[in-house]
């Protein structure tokens, strides 16, 4: 019996190869979102542990400093929000393109199963064939080998 070829396979390959890194590409991408809210996460936790702080202490200097940190903190969490905002479409772009990959790598798998599908049909068919002349050929052996 011969070996199961597709004759798409490198096109699969390839196909298999584009989704990884199309994968890749987005998972680059989802984590620089994950840093942006990670990074927004701990200037919100800076804020409450200052605010802790500052509302323990009677020192009008202590006050004027955490004001003034939460305006850096602040200026860093629009920094963080500005980047989650251009990284977010792009985030969205790559996921399309992932899904594309997808499709089209379904796709492939897809014939290929359906090629598979009709190359075991064939195969049965031959060895049916094959098993049928080995039948008739002792069927019609044996008489030949009797009328001697």
């Amino acid at each position: 019996m011969k070996k199961f070829n597709y004759s798409m396979q490198k096109i699969l390959d390839l196909r298999n190869f584009e989704l990884d890194q199309a994968e890749v590409d987005l998972g680059k991408t989802n984590a620089e979102i994950a840093v942006q809210n990670n990074t927004l996460k701990a200037i919100a936790e800076q804020k409450v542990s200052v605010s802790r702080r500052t509302d323990s202490s009677s020192d009008l200097n202590d006050y004027y400093a955490a004001d003034a940190y939460f305006k850096l903190l602040e200026q860093r969490k629009e920094m963080c929000f500005e980047e989650l905002a251009r990284l977010e479409p792009i985030a969205e772009q790559k996921r399309g393109v992932v899904r594309e990959c997808m499709k089209k790598v379904k796709v492939l798998e897809q014939l290929k199963k359906s090629k598979l599908g009709q190359w075991k049909k064939q195969n049965l068919k031959e060895e049916e064939l094959a098993m049928d002349e080995v039948v008739t050929f002792k069927s019609s052996g044996s008489s030949f080998s009797d009328s001697e």
